[in-house]
């Protein structure tokens, strides 16, 4: 799909514009939290404004209309049957209501790898807690020379380890902005007759889905990271050969009613945020869609990377280029000064706006640390000029 001339062109000072940044701030870690337009924010305070003028006919008349209209949106946009697919607040939301509404035993094993997210890890840890669960982690070594190294390791893993009822798979890993050869692996547990979980947090948006066709038995995506709605906005796919096996995390009023109640209202609570997604999708699709985001994060890249690396002496993360997110790469970045070693990443992300005003996502990971640079609609070249400067400008400063 083209841009169709309504929106200004990708990476110009008007289509910045169209989103609430600070002049004096660079945006380049739109994959934490997303970012979304003036048009869909505007469109969320209306739907506040109506939510608060008559709670009461919100609720009892237009959260059901709202509803309905936004899980068709899902649906279509993710390439499923409404019937599978639900909206939720975010995709750890949706991994929690699959791993808690399974009936695994003591003893059961859940898989992960050493670049899966910290919020799942932490959930498989309570669930041993709780359940006797045994959380299994495959380490993914650096450099990674060819999707089938990664296939591989899953077969052999699944081979030697027969106790595994789950693996939670990332479609994009997070830190390291993976993306796995999906169906490949799923080929693998399907294989083994284990089920899957797919992470996909960063799936919506900048890849293009289709839940029907998927050998996954859940999916959960944020639309609120790539898909332009307000925060926090999800879904949860669950394959039909497992209907009626998953609930939501609450229990509310509707819970002898259909799943699609069950999951959209868990007692009283906003989510406007859900209803921004039909209009969300719109502002995808009438700024050039998949396409159009593509081409312009892979033409910032194509200039960026190879500048990054030449200042800062370092090299890109060795992984096949297939395996590259669309709108995300990950530099390695030289050792950091002796007082910033004890600094957790979370916190080097801060301190480096203080003196910056760049926002972007310090990692570490494989015992290293890294950039991950995240390119949207609003980004240019100049936005990452001037990281590159402050990049160097810190590690002298700092050193």
């Amino acid at each position: 799909m083209c841009n169709s001339g309504t929106y200004p062109k990708p990476g110009s000072d008007e289509m910045r514009k169209l989103f609430r940044q600070k002049e004096d701030v660079v945006m380049l870690n739109h994959g934490a939290y997303g970012l979304a337009p003036n048009e869909i924010l505007d469109y969320r305070i209306e739907l506040l404004q109506e939510q608060e003028q008559l709670p009461d006919t919100w609720f009892r008349v237009k959260y059901e209309q709202n509803y309905s209209e936004t899980i068709t949106a899902a649906a279509k946009f993710v390439g499923a049957d409404i019937a599978d697919t639900f909206v939720i607040d975010n995709a750890t939301t949706g991994i929690n209501t699959v791993l808690k509404s399974l009936r695994l035993q003591p003893q059961d094993e859940i898989l992960l790898t050493s670049h899966s997210y910290q919020a799942i890890k932490n959930t498989i840890d309570e669930l041993q807690q709780t359940h006797g669960i045994v959380p299994r982690l495959l380490d993914v070594p650096l450099p990674i020379k060819s999707e089938d190294q990664i296939v591989d390791m899953y077969d052999k893993f699944l081979s030697e380890n027969t106790s595994v009822k789950i693996a939670v798979i990332d479609h994009i890993t997070s830190p390291s902005a993976i993306l796995l050869p999906l169906d490949k692996i799923l080929d693998v547990f399907e294989k083994h007759k284990v089920m899957t979980a797919i992470d996909g947090a960063h799936g919506p948006g900048q890849l293009k889905l289709n839940m029907k066709t998927i050998k996954a038995d859940f999916y959960a995506g944020n639309f609120h990271k790539w898909g332009y709605t307000a925060r926090s906005c999800a879904f949860l796919w669950i394959s039909p050969k497992h209907k009626g096996k998953i609930l939501p995390l609450v229990t509310s009023n509707c819970s002898h009613q259909t799943m699609h109640h069950r999951f959209s209202y868990m007692g009283t609570r906003d989510t406007s945020n859900h209803f921004t997604l039909p209009k969300a999708v719109q502002f995808y699709e009438g700024i050039g869609g998949l396409e159009v985001l593509k081409k312009h994060a892979e033409e910032i890249f194509s200039w960026a990377i190879p500048m990054l690396c030449k200042a800062l002496g370092t090299k890109p993360l060795d992984i096949p280029d297939t395996m590259r997110a669309p709108f995300m790469r990950v530099i390695g970045l030289p050792p950091l000064p002796e007082k910033l070693r004890a600094i957790p990443a979370d916190k080097l992300i801060v301190e480096f706006f203080k003196k910056s005003s760049i926002m972007i996502a310090f990692n570490s990971f494989d015992g290293k640390p890294w950039l991950r640079l995240s390119i949207n609609v609003y980004n240019n070249n100049h936005d990452v000029e001037k990281l590159c400067n402050a990049l160097v400008d810190y590690y002298q400063l700092t050193s």
